[in-house]
């Protein structure tokens, strides 16, 4: 049980309150079995001396571009969400790990492919992998991130019939994920994204790979349908509460703590939560319309556009999405029969993806 550093943050609903936890208590749930985590991941990965496999252990963050050991591994929240709704389900480690190297590294493919996509030249202070080697060979290590994913669970360890189960659930996430990011690329040209479209976009884009690895460890624990698609719900409302607070730190956040840029997304007119709810702000919208008009932002437009946005009150708006949907998040934990130091897990884990700044 996660006993340290909660505060109180306003839910929603009268008389519902959400407790959030500092970022050490909170990631210290994700954390626990990270060097077995790592251990799987690099197996799955391999080490053979070719080119493509050193990209893909440096995507990984295990080398650096000279092919030097380095420790620049990313927080690994999926594959830990899969290991942590295993052992909640009363499951092994040892059955779940494939889903969970499976899912982190289609997260790493699906990284790889965005950043084509977005033209983002660096990843945590470090450039990706098209900046270095053309979006032709950046294509390819993706591709070759999502066999190996599929291999970990066709090949891994653990009863056939669940793994099957799992790789389901892991192609369908995919596809939604996929469906997502094109809803969210072709945004940009659309000047009517309701508040519903965005919902429906981060469902899939974020929401689906967030849901699948909750689903996966506890199919691959051996739960009742019952129980992994309640763990997939939870998942599904994190994820919203995580995009949210990805699309307030894309404008307000501190590079120095994100590893990203916090003009990207203004800059490239991208439709984020913030600027669609500012979109119903005369003032604020008049600002928007005006430089996404334009056919390139410079810095005076992007500063005057996130100026606006504060206005508008934009920021505290994505906020309290978050927080409304950690909150729905928190209502499934009802209905699942879970002891109240695993609820207080749950919880903590939730609270982490609100409040992180990183």
């Amino acid at each position: 049980m996660v006993e340290a550093g909660f505060g109180r943050a306003a839910c929603r609903r009268t008389g519902c309150c959400l407790r959030v936890a500092t970022l050490p208590a909170a990631t210290s749930n994700l954390l626990v079995h990270r060097e077995p985590l790592e251990e799987a991941l690099r197996a799955a990965v391999g080490y053979l001396e070719g080119p493509a496999d050193a990209a893909m252990r440096y995507v990984m963050g295990w080398e650096n571009e000279s092919g030097q050991p380095i420790d620049a591994a990313g927080k690994r929240i999926r594959p830990a969400l899969c290991l942590f709704a295993a052992e909640a389900a009363g499951g092994s480690i040892a059955a779940a790990m494939p889903g969970a190297v499976a899912v982190e590294l289609v997260h790493n493919f699906s990284l790889v492919h965005d950043e084509v996509q977005d033209h983002d030249a660096e990843r945590h202070h470090r450039p990706t992998v098209w900046a270095r080697m053309g979006e032709g060979q950046a294509i390819n290590i993706g591709d070759l991130l999502y066999t190996r994913a599929i291999r970990a669970l066709t090949d891994g360890a653990g009863e056939s019939a669940r793994r099957m189960r799992a790789l389901g659930v892991l192609n369908i996430a995919i596809e939604r994920m996929i469906r997502g990011q094109w809803d969210d690329i072709a945004f940009e040209g659309r000047d009517d994204v309701t508040i519903d479209d965005y919902l429906a976009m981060v469902a899939g884009k974020t929401g689906a790979l967030l849901s699948a690895p909750l689903e996966i460890g506890a199919i691959l624990a051996g739960a009742s349908p019952s129980v992994s698609l309640a763990l997939g719900r939870w998942g599904m409302h994190i994820g919203a509460a995580f995009q949210a607070q990805d699309d307030f730190l894309g404008i307000w956040g501190d590079p120095g703590q994100t590893g990203k840029s916090n003009t990207n997304d203004i800059a490239r007119r991208k439709k984020t939560l913030p600027i669609i709810h500012a979109l119903g702000n005369p003032g604020a919208a008049d600002v928007v319309r005006r430089a996404y008009a334009r056919d390139q932002l410079d810095d005076h437009d992007v500063a005057a556009v996130a100026e606006a946005l504060k206005a508008a009150g934009s920021d505290s708006y994505c906020r309290e999405r978050a927080r409304e949907q950690a909150a729905e998040a928190d209502d499934l934990l009802a209905v699942l029969e879970f002891d109240d130091a695993t609820r207080e897990q749950f919880r903590a884990v939730a609270a982490y993806f609100v409040e992180r700044d990183a």
